[in-house]
This record gives structure tokens, C-alpha cells and sequence, in this order.
């Protein structure tokens, strides 16, 4: 190949590339992502026995504990919270609010 035939190959490979840029669309953030740019969905609502709530996120239950892993770890026994109530709490926020059953 002699060096005219070498650029006129670089130049298509160049313009391909551009082609190929330009037709790939731009990436959109999702719709939930911009509701929360965090990503860590909604809250789930704790219903205390003693009927105070809060609301956490990021979060699981280990045998008879619930773990809450933001901001800070901290453990919450299942026997301080209303069970029913939270479930219910949750369900009217459509959240799913699930307690596994020990087995």
C-alpha cells in the first residue's frame, strides 16, 4: 500500500467512527434515578409498640433483629415494633414490608 491509500483508510475509519458516535444516542438518567439520585428507593416506615415511628432505608432482618445500615449500623429487635402496623404502614405507601417466618 503506498502512504496516499494508508491516510484515505485512517480518514474512513475516522469518519466511521464519528458516524458512529453521532447516531448513539445520549444516555437519559432514569426516571426513578432522578426522583432519588441516591437510588435507594422509598422508606420504609417503622411502626414502634410504643406507636412512634421512623423511617429508614437500606436495611435487613437477620433472625430476630433488623439491621439499619445507614447512615450508621444500628440493630432494632422485631419485638419493638407493632409487626401489623408497620406491614400496614407500608402497604399504604405501596412499599412491601415482609417479616420472614422463622423456620
Amino acid at each position: 500500500m503506498n502512504r496516499q491509500s494508508l491516510e484515505e483508510q485512517r480518514e474512513r475509519r475516522q469518519e466511521d467512527q464519528d458516524a458512529r458516535v453521532r447516531s448513539d444516542p445520549q444516555p437519559q438518567p432514569r426516571e426513578d434515578a432522578q426522583a432519588d439520585p441516591a437510588g435507594a428507593g422509598p422508606s420504609t416506615v417503622l411502626v414502634f409498640r410504643d406507636q412512634h415511628r421512623e423511617e429508614i432505608q437500606n436495611f435487613a432482618i437477620v433472625g430476630t433483629r433488623l439491621w439499619v445500615f445507614a447512615p450508621q449500623r444500628t440493630q432494632i429487635p422485631l419485638a419493638d415494633l407493632d409487626i401489623p402496623a408497620t406491614t400496614k404502614a407500608n402497604d399504604d405507601r405501596g412499599v412491601d414490608f415482609r417479616v420472614p417466618s422463622g423456620g
